[in-house]
């Protein structure tokens, strides 16, 4: 946890440095680094390259009917697009001194923006109503940039070009920064939640133009800080589109890979990313005992809701979903009789399962990438009042995450069908929520889980309904489109005893 929360602070530390390094490298007194022509010729071809990306993804998108994918083709299309001419307006070269090449930079990213607006009101009444017409959306922002970028080159001198550092390139550069750094952001909490590689690299795409708008406050031409401004925006729409092409190629399955970068829902950013050794406990689960296994799927899905609206951070977030889905692995090593006994258990029994929590703590720990699970696993049987087990912890000893997976464990428990009885109706079980809270659970997890049931709902079919299922669990441990480093060698299906 600790390891990770450091490594978090690294994108930010590289965003400030770059800022820093663009300002201070693109004074007016700074050295200039090679020729107009050099200039235009690196420029064009940079552009070029990420307006046919762009272009590759919009077509995708429309030929395969999948609206997300249009809408960040084109606005990667158009942000390339006027990017491209931009570069060929670039003075000294096809055109003398012109105010094109400044209007042109300075309206690419607010209208790659607007482009992706649908995107960025997702969830709200005008951004449904937007995804509604998404076809015509995705067509106009196509022609658009094309007749912005015909009148800027045919006339580069019609629109007069701000100052540098003028309140209008300050308004813009504010603008750029403010919309990219949202859409960024958002795909670095679903990184940090489903560790999946598109989703890193679309925030570093959607981060990198707006940081290079930072030039419009005066960088000179052909200054470090302007080689770096552009460079930077180029290559954070190359990064993007090339690394997500290249999962494409590995995945054969342009949803999987796209499906991270465009969804905003942590569920989804969870089951994407969940490594095969995740699938391969639960699918053993699934042969031990159907209902075990249906019943870690539901408290994974309610745990995580309920751990986003107590507001967890990003990385608890993904603790917790993993911590639902394992948090009954060690049950694995429980004899049938005990674990599917319909009566009460006798003390012996009863000692037996309650090892569940210490065994499966042991079967997580070769696994680093679960660490972080691996507290949750074992004290989700953990009472305020000390009398839960193994460690008696009592208080504010217990981890909230840990607290939230063992009030939805005892919900659904309490209103899930079982073969040797019915559910419990809703509202006794949450009065028995109600009645332990202080003593068998935090508080503040059973108010935070029962919010979430009022107002959603149990979990009937789940989001997650398919891990452990289909191809997932016959990946190879060392999925390349994974952050999470390999597994250890020989790490295989676990075993039941």
């Amino acid at each position: 946890m600790v390891r990770f929360a450091l490594r978090w602070w690294v994108p930010f530390a590289a965003t400030v440095g770059l800022a820093v390094a663009i300002t201070s490298l693109g004074s007016a007194n700074a050295a200039t680094w090679g020729n107009v022509s050099v200039a235009f010729t690196i420029v064009v071809a940079l552009t070029t390259a990420c307006a046919i990306g762009g272009a590759a993804v919009l077509a995708l998108g429309l030929r395969r009917r999948l609206p997300e994918v249009a809408l960040l083709g084109t606005a990667l299309w158009t942000l390339s697009l006027l990017s491209l001419v931009h570069g060929l307006l670039i003075p000294g070269n096809l055109y003398g001194e012109n105010s094109g090449v400044m209007v042109a930079v300075l309206v690419s990213v607010p209208a790659g923006l607007l482009a992706a607006l649908p995107m960025l009101l997702d969830g709200t009444a005008p951004g449904r109503a937007l995804a509604r017409h998404w076809r015509g959306w995705a067509a106009t922002w196509t022609v658009l940039p094309i007749v912005i970028g015909t009148i800027l080159l045919t006339r580069s001198s019609l629109v007069p070009a701000p100052l540098p550092g003028a309140a209008i390139a300050v308004s813009v550069t504010i603008v750029s920064l403010v919309g990219t750094t949202v859409l960024s952001l958002r795909h670095l909490r679903l990184f940090a939640i489903g560790r999946r590689a598109g989703s890193l690299l679309a925030s570093l795409g959607f981060l990198a133009p707006g940081l290079a708008t930072i030039a419009f406050l005066g960088a000179a031409p052909l200054s470090p800080g302007w080689w770096l401004a552009h460079v930077v925006d180029a290559a954070g729409v190359l990064f993007a589109v090339g690394g997500l092409l290249a999962a494409h190629w590995r995945d054969r399955s342009i949803g999987i890979v796209l499906a991270p970068v465009l969804s905003r829902e942590p569920l989804v950013a969870l089951e994407l990313g969940l490594t095969p050794v995740v699938h391969r406990f639960v699918a053993a689960l699934e042969a031990k005992d159907i209902v075990t296994r249906d019943h870690v799927v539901r408290v994974s899905e309610l745990a995580m809701r309920s751990a986003e609206r107590a507001g967890l951070d990003s990385v608890s977030l993904r603790a917790v979903g993993l911590g639902g889905l394992l948090h009954d692995v060690g049950k694995l090593l429980a004899p049938d009789a005990i674990l599917s006994k319909p009566g009460p258990l006798t003390d012996e029994e009863r000692a037996v399962i309650e090892r569940h929590t210490i065994d499966g703590e042991a079967m997580l720990a070769p696994y680093p990438h679960l660490a972080n699970v691996a507290f949750i696993v074992r004290s989700h049987h953990e009472r305020p009042d000390g009398r839960g087990y193994p460690d008696g912890l009592a208080g504010a000893a217990i981890p909230l995450a840990a607290s939230i997976v063992s009030v939805v464990d005892a919900w659904d428990a309490m209103i899930s069908e079982r073969p040797y009885r019915a559910g419990m109706p809703l509202d006794r079980a949450a009065a028995i929520l109600r009645d332990g809270s202080g003593s068998q659970w935090l508080p503040e997890a059973v108010d935070v889980v029962l919010a979430e049931v009022s107002q959603r709902g149990p979990v009937r079919v789940p989001v997650l309904q398919h891990v452990g299922r289909q191809a997932a669990i016959t990946e190879p441990d060392d999925d390349c489109c994974l952050v999470n480093g390999c597994l250890p060698e020989g790490a295989g299906m676990p075993h039941a005893a």
